[in-house]
């Protein structure tokens, strides 16, 4: 028998990350609108945000939907970088609400990917969705990547599937490439996706290449590396061109890996933030530069995904 409770219509969702939460108040099927990101360092923070936010709404809220960066191991979420720890049986009981769903921040991204179009999306290159195949969704951020594939669950909607595609082995596809994975090598003993395409990672990036230039120097921050290639500096420059062949390499490999012939999502305020930096024509040479596979690589949609608020978006799925 349906639970009536299952007929309310609004939902709460928060989506962390150990400093900050983005938080509101939807209606299911809805797209968050009124978001706001307020500090929270802990989980009675949380708790504390989402009482509030339940308490001004003039009606029933159905239940709440928590997105943390971290594998979800019996209920329990012990975030990625961060001291923060969610419970889902501590939030439930304090929250009261008939449903709960905490799930790995990048699951929850990429649960958002059926429900994007429009100015969301930036194709880059050729190709269109195999609807009756996977979807792959990528997401470098500060401190590593995201990886996830959605499998079409033969009904009317999607399954998403965690992955760690961000440790994988990274492969040189040329000299220049090897070398400055053997400066990496020195630094991190083993090289994966992560250390050359997350945040930090392409701050290592141009470390190695000054390295390899004989005047060792790290970039402050990523500001200052953009600066430094507006500027023309050419081991600035240099490292948004290799980052870009990594992400384009490593997001064809995600099809190859997975079948997902429905396309490649990139979810990623990191390479939002490149802007033009970001070389796509190099992207997309590299996500079809597969040898014998050229081809079937071709006609698989490549996307970068413009819209900020996808753990959120994606939350809401988990209620339908």
């Amino acid at each position: 028998m349906t639970d009536p409770r299952d007929q309310i219509p609004h939902i709460l969702l928060a989506d962390v990350n150990g400093l900050r939460a983005s938080i509101a108040l939807v209606e299911r099927g809805g797209t968050p609108t009124d978001v706001k990101t307020v500090d929270c360092a802990s989980q009675d923070e949380l708790i504390a945000l989402l009482v509030k936010l339940r308490d001004g709404f003039d009606g029933p809220v159905l239940g709440v939907g928590v997105a943390a960066p971290g594998p979800n191991l019996d209920g329990v979420i012990q975030l990625t970088h961060s001291p923060m720890r969610l419970e889902a049986d501590v939030i439930a009981e304090r929250l009261d609400l008939h449903r709960l769903h905490l799930v790995n921040n990048f699951t929850a991204r990429a649960m958002a990917v059926p429900l994007l179009d429009g100015p969301a999306l930036e194709q880059i290159g050729g190709g269109a969705p195999h609807r009756d195949a996977p979807a792959g969704a990528i997401g470098p951020s500060e401190g590593g990547v995201g990886m996830s594939i959605l499998n079409p669950d033969g009904f009317v909607g999607w399954m998403a599937a965690a992955a760690e595609g961000g440790h994988v082995d990274l492969a040189a596809a040329n000299a220049r490439e090897a070398e400055v994975i053997g400066v990496l090598r020195d630094m991190h003993g083993h090289v994966s996706t992560e250390h050359v395409l997350s945040g930090q990672g392409v701050l290592d990036v141009a470390y190695a290449l000054s390295v390899l230039a004989g005047a060792p120097a790290r970039p402050i921050d990523m500001a200052a590396l953009l600066a430094a290639a507006r500027q023309g500096d050419p081991i600035a420059r240099e490292t948004f061109a290799l980052v870009s062949g990594w992400l384009g390499a490593v997001s064809g490999n995600l099809v190859l890996m997975a079948g997902a012939r429905s396309g490649v999502y990139i979810i990623s305020a990191t390479v939002l933030s490149w802007a033009e930096m970001l070389d796509r024509a190099l992207v997309r040479e590299r996500f079809e530069a597969k040898g014998r596979m050229a081809a079937y690589l071709r006609d698989v949609p490549l996307y970068l995904v413009n819209e900020p608020n996808c753990g959120l978006l994606g939350l809401t799925a988990f209620f339908n």
